[in-house]
């Protein structure tokens, strides 16, 4: 397993659920809305935006 994805409504539980998985797999934790937002909710341009990028 290399990767997993996370999905659900706000206030389901998706960041325990994310942060158990990461603890349990040793895969990295990584939450979209730090790369896509600022603090305060200013949008990052897609131009500056960095994702992370699949390892194969």
């Amino acid at each position: 397993m290399n990767r997993v994805a996370v999905f659900g409504n706000a206030g389901a539980g998706k960041s325990t659920l994310s942060k158990r998985l990461a603890e349990i797999t040793g895969l990295p934790l990584v939450h979209l809305d730090s790369m896509k937002y600022r603090p305060g909710g200013d949008q990052v341009p897609h131009a500056e935006c960095e994702l992370p990028q699949p390892t194969t």
